[in-house]
């Protein structure tokens, strides 16, 4: 039951990431429809301004959202499909069956009841699970003493668990150098929008300043929709690699418990 609960919360939390964009690509959907039926209707009494409203609408398009985000905008998809691959493999790699599978405890165990020591020593650690390679690091202290190979298993535990939540830290990296880039494009585009007015001679236009400023922010939109899933994921992912190794370190000290010395 607790292993369903939190497959579901990591598999919401990628979904979560695929559709925060959605509300924009509807809306903009929504208004190019709405606008698409409006324009022949008011057509013969308001040409010039249906053919405006279209255009408006067309620029509402996702395409155009990220066209209006300029460089800085491409940047932000570029690294939020990244994030959705990091996302991807955390939820393949971080399970489980990967950490703790039954079939190790169970290969572990036989061995350990019939005392081959040196096949457990064998035992491909490099590339095996998390609990593999935390037991037989403690294994192969064995003639060291039961002490000797509990703090073996706990420098073990802890540098594995350290190069696991690693693979999670990309993510928190992209959660917050997106909002950074956000802000870059609406400085960027601010700067613009000043510039404009300095050089443009006479009054300026409302709709023209109110055009450049949407332009401006678009990249704060495109940053925040990529920052809010990958910091959520972040925060799944890490939880679970602490909660998964600290389960895998209590199972690989119960295999080894018949070494403990009785008093």
């Amino acid at each position: 039951m607790r292993q369903t609960k939190h497959r579901f919360t990591a598999m919401f939390a990628l979904l979560l990431m695929l559709l925060i964009p959605a509300p924009i690509v509807f809306a903009a959907d929504e208004n190019a429809a709405v606008a698409s039926i409006s324009a022949p209707e008011n057509s013969s009494i308001e040409g010039a301004g249906a053919e405006d409203t279209e255009q408006g609408a067309t620029e509402l398009s996702l395409l155009a959202l990220i066209n209006k985000g300029g460089i800085v905008g491409y940047m932000i998809i570029v690294i939020s499909i990244l994030a959705l691959g990091l996302a991807i493999d955390n939820f393949a790699t971080i399970r489980r069956t990967r950490i703790m599978p039954q079939t190790d405890i169970d290969q572990l165990k036989t061995l350990i009841d019939k005392g081959e020591l040196d096949q457990i020593n064998q035992l491909d650690d490099k590339n095996g699970s998390y609990l593999l390679r935390v037991t037989v690091a403690g294994i192969r202290e064995a003639h060291m003493g039961y002490d000797s190979m509990i703090k073996t298993m706990e420098d073990t535990a802890e540098a594995l668990a350290a190069s696991i939540a690693r693979r999670t830290e990309h993510l928190n990296v992209i959660g917050s150098i997106s909002p950074m880039l956000g802000l870059l494009g609406t400085v960027i585009g601010m700067l613009q929008v000043f510039n404009e007015i300095a050089i443009t001679p006479g009054a300026i236009e409302p709709r023209q300043l109110a055009e450049g400023i949407f332009q401006a922010l678009v990249t704060t939109c495109l940053g925040l929709t990529v920052a809010i899933p990958a910091l959520y994921g972040y925060a799944i992912f890490r939880n679970r690699v602490d909660e998964l190794t600290g389960e895998a370190a209590l199972a690989a000290e119960q295999l080894i418990s018949s070494f403990k010395p009785t008093k």
